[in-house]
Parts: C-alpha cells; structure tokens; sequence
C-alpha cells in the first residue's frame, strides 16, 4: 500500500491523554483526499448483506468479510486491512506505549513486550500462533425513530487491550445527540474496590460517573484508549432522524484477558499479569484453516 492509510497518521505520543484513562482525539484524522473518496465510496448496508430496519441498531461488518468482498470499494478494503494489521498495531504501540506500560507494568513492563506480541485477524486467526486479533469494521446505527442511546455507559470487554472509532459523519445528518462521552467515577469512588460493585454486567449508571469529556460526532474524527476497569465510556441519546450514525470501529483483542467485567454478582476485577491463556479448542485451529482454503 503506497499510500499512508493510517488514522493516527497525525498523532503522537504528545496526543495522548491519561485522565481519566489513556485516549487521544485526533480531528482531521485522514488528509482531505483521501477521507472524500471514503466518504463517497461508503459501502451501502446492502452491499454488505445489512439489514438496516430496527431503531437505533448497531451493525458492523468485519475485516475478514471485508477482505473476501471484492465488490466493495478498493480503497475501502485497503482501508479496512491497513487497520487490522501489524502495521496499525504499531501505530497504536508508538502512540500508547506510556498509557499501557502504566495501567499493566507486569504484562507489559517495556516497549520490546508489546513490540513482540504477533499479529493476526479476529477471527480469521487463532490465539493458538498469535498475540493480538485485530479488526476494523465498517459500523454503523440505523436511523432513529424513538429516541434512545445505543450504548450508555459502559466498559469494553477485558480481551480488548484497544478500542477505537473513526467518526464519519454523513453531509446530511441531522440527529441531536450520538456524541461519545468519557467519565470518571464519582469523587466517593475513584480508585476504591467499591467502583467495581456498580456494575451490572458491562454497565453502570451514570449517577456514579461525572462526564470528563464529549466528543461530539463529526467527520474525519478519530477516539481510541486503552481499556481497563476506569475506561467508561458511553454514546448519548441520539433524537429522531432517517439518517444512519457511520463510523468504523477498531479493537484489538488479546488472551488472556486483562480483566473480567461483573458476571452472576462477582464484582468486576482485574486478572493477574500470568494468568494462562485460554485453551485453543480443535475448533478454533480448524475454522481459520477452512476460510484461508475457501474464504
């Protein structure tokens, strides 16, 4: 790929915020030529065998289906694939080495640890030979005809090491609200076992967070963090409109897990540095053998 595809392209190490948890916010992501010929070129949910009919619906089409659609756009499948691939996650690496060895020093205790980790597509591949699955979709949520969020606050699942998203806002949006907040927990809690009591499963009420930061839903806008127990998120009330909400969406996911979110009243809580991996069934060592001969 001759062109530099990357959305962190524009971003460094300077870029990144800690507080509340580590994130950078990267306006005007893509150069303006190439960010016009994605915004032109966005797939149709039909292209993509989506079924846009449900309120305020998230729907995301993955890389590996990406890669096998040759009737999508070309540079959108060099788009996609630049962003799940090796080259990205050092791209991440660059941008949020302090963020990671801060929040894991035993996991990852320098730079060489994340540099080494081997990378592959979610799946596509295994963690039986690789490190880190990588994906990048092209999402979206469907048009609103009752008012709702389609994610209230929130944590990401604990094999996340990275979240991302790349806000491509159509010309003719007009929905109020669909704006990405990131909180903190309430003074009482911050930093207390008693934080991780609040959650009923991935959620958490907003009543114990105070909002840090909005960052409202535009075009060629570029989030990504660092998941961990403090990273809440959540996407606020989106108002009536026939018009879709398009994004792409990015994660890196790691095994074993970093942490555990609250399951049958066991609180969320972190796992430790060593905790093993996750047996790799015959199943998982198969089916990406079947799609690399057939998909």
């Amino acid at each position: 790929m001759s062109r530099n595809l990357s959305i962190l392209q524009r971003a460094t190490a300077a870029d990144l915020q800690l507080d509340p948890f580590p994130h950078v916010v990267i306006p005007n992501a893509l150069p303006d030529d190439l960010y016009a010929e994605l915004e032109a070129s966005f797939p149709s949910p039909e292209a993509m065998g989506i079924k846009a009919d449900r309120n305020n619906h998230r729907w995301n089409y993955a890389s590996r289906k990406i890669r096998r659609n040759k009737a999508l756009p070309q540079v959108w499948r060099d788009f996609i694939a630049y962003h799940a691939s090796g080259e990205f996650y050092r791209d991440i690496v660059n941008v949020f080495y302090e963020g990671i060895h801060q929040l894991y020093p035993e996991r990852f205790p320098d730079r060489g640890s994340l540099e080494r980790l081997r990378v592959g597509i979610r799946k596509h591949d295994t963690f039986a030979d690789k490190d880190v699955l990588m994906d990048a979709m092209i999402s979206g949520n469907t048009p609103v005809t009752e008012a709702s969020s389609v994610r209230s606050s929130h944590l990401d699942a604990g094999d996340k090491l990275f979240s991302g998203l790349f806000y491509m806002k159509p010309k003719t949006y007009d929905s109020v609200g669909g704006d990405l907040t990131i909180s903190r927990y309430r003074s009482d809690l911050a930093g207390k076992p008693e934080r991780h009591l609040k959650f009923k499963g991935a959620y958490i009420d907003d009543d114990n967070l105070e909002v840090v930061r909005t960052v409202t839903y535009d075009r060629n806008l570029a989030v990504l963090f660092i998941n961990s127990l403090d990273s809440v998120h959540g996407v606020t009330v989106r108002q009536p409109s026939p018009h879709s909400r398009l994004f792409v969406n990015l994660v890196g996911e790691i095994d074993p897990p970093l942490y555990n979110l609250e399951d049958n009243g066991k609180p969320a809580h972190y796992l430790p540095a060593n905790q093993p991996r996750t047996p790799i069934g015959l199943t998982d060592r198969i089916v990406p053998m079947v799609r690399r001969m057939f998909g």
